[in-house]
């Protein structure tokens, strides 16, 4: 019997739990920790999960004092409790699946990193899509040296649900981190895992021209006079078919935060270039008012040889041949959340609590992450090119970076 316990099981968390009891059946939910003890039984009980041994805690401190009765742990809290409860953990030694971003300022992910130091392996982060079957394949060929060498990588992640970081809790930045570090930390991952190269420096800029204005924070649609002209309430959002994320922040009274408060400073586009240490650079641009079909996830890779494109919306990739008249178009087919991500994260969690080693993107990788998030969040605020430091580095540790070679006249 595997056993593990659950500090802050919400949407997300509970999703996981529920793939974890479907790839093994010796899966014991063991204890949980959370503030709404009936909203997660409620949550665990529609997602199918067994409750009879569970054994529930207001808070993680309870939690751990039964730390030798678990296999291994989970924390799926908002983003900025993240890193506290991982430093709690980390006395435990139990291995630890830890949601992204990993943490949300300098000074935790300082904290974060000294916890675990020279024990990274022990913790999983939830990069899910550097465990597709997509990327895998990608992955496959680009190792392979099909592309040759490798000058500049293109992203783009259109998010066709952008509502959640303004209709919900997300949209509370003290609380998230801005959306640099709730999206881009998992392309920024799986871009620097794709070239393996150390990124040096990053230029960034963001935008909020659609959501954010001057309405109160506590707002909600339910309660506004302008619910039948507003382009986002709820009844007009029911009414055309789509709620763009929105209605995940729906409760009894059928309508979500307001979109439009004073309050917000989630961006609503973000645009990024990373320079890395081999020379290649990739470019990074998200949106989050794109709805429908207009959505996309993946990027461009181009090499000297051969240039693959891919997406995990269509899941499908390219390769076209440079000094060749070939392409080659392939259908990765996947089922389950984040492209067939999260069942293989699960697999490698399990294997994990039971000895086995960490087989997918650990906590180097997810402070790797972070610290390009917060470099692109600090650039897009200073409008200027910021370095990428690990925890302890300074300015000293990085490699010099050399000036393009078309010099201004």
């Amino acid at each position: 019997m595997l056993r593990l316990a659950v500090i802050g099981c919400g949407a997300r968390a509970t999703g996981i739990v529920a793939v974890l009891h479907e790839i093994e059946s010796q899966l014991q939910l063991t204890a949980v920790a959370d503030p709404d003890i009936a909203g997660v039984r409620k949550r665990l009980g529609d997602a199918g999960v067994g409750l009879d041994t569970t054994q529930f805690y207001d808070n993680e401190d309870q939690l751990l004092e039964h730390a030798d009765s678990y296999d291994g742990i989970m924390i799926g809290s908002r983003c900025h409790l993240h890193t506290p409860l991982a430093c709690k953990v980390a006395a435990t030694r139990l291995p630890l699946y830890l949601e992204k971003p990993v943490a949300i300022t300098g000074d935790q992910l300082s904290k974060l990193a000294a916890a675990y130091q020279g024990r990274e392996q022990n913790v999983l982060i939830s990069f899910s899509l550097r465990a597709t079957p997509l990327y895998t394949t990608v992955l496959e060929v680009v190792r392979s040296g099909r592309l040759g060498r490798i000058n500049q990588l293109q992203a783009v992640n259109n998010v066709p649900y952008g509502g959640v970081y303004f209709g919900t809790w997300y949209r509370n930045y003290d609380e998230v981190g801005g959306l640099w570090l709730q999206k881009a930390t998992h392309d920024f991952d799986y871009l620097t895992h794709l070239l393996d190269q150390r990124p040096l420096r990053i230029a960034a800029t963001a935008t909020q021209m659609i959501y954010g204005g001057d309405k109160p924070h506590e707002l909600r649609c339910s309660a506004c006079d302008e619910m039948a002209t507003c382009p986002e309430s709820s009844d007009n959002q029911r009414r055309r078919g789509d709620f763009g994320g929105m209605e995940w922040g729906d409760t009894e009274d059928g309508s979500h935060d307001c979109p439009y408060s004073r309050e917000i400073r989630n961006q609503d586009a973000g645009s990024a270039i990373v320079m890395y240490e081999g020379g290649a650079h990739a470019s990074y641009t998200q949106n989050f008012v794109t709805r429908r079909s207009s959505r996309r996830r993946g990027a461009t890779i181009i090499g000297d040889l051969a240039t693959l494109e891919f997406d995990w919306t269509t899941e499908k990739f390219r390769v076209i041949e440079h000094r060749d008249d070939r392409v080659d178009e392939i259908t990765v087919k996947a089922s389950g959340g984040h492209g067939g991500g999260d069942h293989v994260q699960s697999g490698y969690f399990i294997d994990m609590m039971r000895g086995e080693p960490n087989a997918g993107g650990d906590l180097t990788a997810g402070i790797l992450s972070v610290a390009i998030c917060l470099a692109a969040r600090e650039s897009a605020h200073s409008l200027t090119f910021q370095p990428i430091l690990l925890p302890g580095q300074t300015l000293d540790d990085l490699p010099p970076v050399t000036p393009a070679t078309e010099v201004p006249v």
